[in-house]
């Protein structure tokens, strides 16, 4: 069905005379006669079914309606003319919604998006971090960079990097127990644990030969950048992925307590439907760049 909308020039109006308080002024702004500004408010009242003006003393001040209405609307036309101006100046950028891991975008992309844009120019991107219950659905995005076993169906997928998990705590917490990095596994039991919803220490603690048995965590976290900010704080040990730690390794708010890691089996992927293949290219190659040159060893 079609839906009528007021025209743009009505409401052009009465933001010029939202702005100034002034039908006058409006009318001199836009190089138009008084009468005509009344005309076209008048008109774009009608059409909402309410008065956007009370006129007393002079004055034209805005109802509570009107007063609302232009703050919206004041949003949608500056879209308005960013959309004309990007087509008559033949400036049409390609536009990709990414899904991505909220723990990703906290540890690692978020301060990398510099990169990410210089390798897609010519694009505009909308970051997405959706519920994990949502992620099945690709009818928001063109591309999701999740983590995962790579077992989605109906759609097609491609492993950004294989992981390691490792152990990590701040310097100030091996500090106060007397310690100095690196330290047995031994030792890490000895230190405060924290927990993640989505990982347990057991599959470490076999690498390290140790008794397989869960540790108790004081705190237990279902997101790991707020685990990594707590480590960071000294609160406790933690167990992360390599990638997600990095940045807190290389500036030294973390360190690595032991030489003992494990596979990561849960790693990032790229996911993307059958029909966006030639479209995500791309950001995967880009996000792959970006993630080899993170591992790479500093000089």
């Amino acid at each position: 069905m079609y839906k009528r909308y007021p025209s743009v020039q009505s409401m052009s109006a009465f933001l010029s005379a939202a702005r100034t308080g002034s039908f006058s002024k409006a009318a001199r702004q836009l190089d138009l006669t008084n009468s005509a500004i009344s005309q076209q408010i008048r008109a774009l009242e009608q059409f909402v079914g309410q008065p956007l003006f009370v006129r007393e003393g002079g004055k034209s001040n805005l109802t509570d309606a009107g007063a609302f209405f232009a703050s919206l609307l004041s949003d949608g036309l500056a879209q308005i003319d960013r959309a004309l101006a990007s087509v008559q100046n033949g400036h049409v950028p390609l536009r990709l919604t990414i899904d991505v891991d909220s723990e990703l975008a906290q540890c690692w992309l978020n301060v990398r998006l510099p990169q990410l844009l210089e390798a897609l120019p010519g694009h505009d991107l909308m970051l997405l971090s959706m519920p994990r219950a949502e992620r099945p659905s690709f009818e928001r995005v063109d591309i999701a960079l999740r983590y995962g076993y790579g077992e989605w169906e109906d759609c097609e997928i491609a492993q950004i990097c294989g992981d390691r998990v490792i152990v990590v705590a701040a310097p100030a917490l091996l500090e106060r127990y007397q310690l100095e990095a690196p330290i047995s596994p031994a030792q890490v039991l000895d230190l405060p644990m924290l927990g993640y919803t989505r990982r347990s220490w057991i599959p470490w603690l076999g690498a390290a030969g140790l008794p397989p048995i869960e540790p108790g965590t004081p705190v237990v976290f279902d997101n790991v950048a707020n685990l990594i900010a707590a480590a960071e704080a000294g609160v406790g040990v933690g167990l992360v992925r390599g990638l997600l730690a990095h940045d807190s390794l290389s500036a030294g708010r973390l360190v690595e307590l032991t030489r003992t890691e494990v596979p990561a089996h849960y790693n990032l992927y790229a996911v993307w439907s059958h029909d966006q293949a030639q479209k995500v290219a791309p950001v995967v190659e880009a996000v792959r760049r970006m993630v080899a040159s993170t591992f790479e060893p500093s000089a």
